[in-house]
């Protein structure tokens, strides 16, 4: 077996904060036309700041809970961008 890389890409998870359905409605829907992201990240690699293209990957979004005075509660979302 041979290892023959063609590139190195990064993939960034980005993970949100606890969020209301209202709040997740919105989000998805922002990211759900678009096809390409441009992201800046800090690179761990080179310690700089990187700009890259993305599209958008794999989506998570679990229910947390329902509580009467504030909706529904989401667990942060976690949506895969990978460089392109």
């Amino acid at each position: 077996m041979h290892y023959n890389p063609v590139a190195q890409k990064y993939k960034i998870i980005l993970h949100t904060r606890y969020l209301t359905g209202e709040e997740l409605v919105d989000f998805f829907s922002n990211i759900k036309t678009l096809k390409q992201f441009t992201v800046q990240f800090f690179c761990p690699y080179t310690g700089e700041t990187k700009t890259i293209n993305c599209y958008r990957g794999d989506r998570k979004v679990t229910m947390k809970w329902n509580r009467t005075d504030k909706g529904i509660l989401y667990n942060p979302v976690d949506i895969s961008l990978i460089e392109l």
